[in-house]
């Protein structure tokens, strides 16, 4: 297992659903405690690619909408306007 403390690992996972938008409340808390006493239970050496991958299968977390990278290619934009 990766030099990680077992409060490491709680803050880590808070820390992901807090900014994954999952309300921090008693279920969530509950699943991320369970989770934790797993791995550390466990010979796991990739600790956090297994919360990763762990954490959406027992809660429901958001899917990411990113922004638009740039502004929509218009005709218009670049002088080639319908007349």
């Amino acid at each position: 297992m990766q030099d990680i403390t077992s409060e490491d690992l709680f803050d880590r996972i808070c820390s992901y659903l807090r900014l994954s938008g999952v309300p921090l409340q008693r279920d969530s808390i509950l699943v991320a405690l369970e989770l934790v006493k797993e791995i550390l239970a466990g010979d796991t050496t990739d600790v956090l690619d297994r919360i990763i991958i762990e954490l959406p299968q027992r809660l429901q977390i958001p899917e990411l909408s990113l922004p638009l990278l740039c502004p929509l290619v218009n005709r218009g934009s670049i002088g080639y306007q319908d007349e």
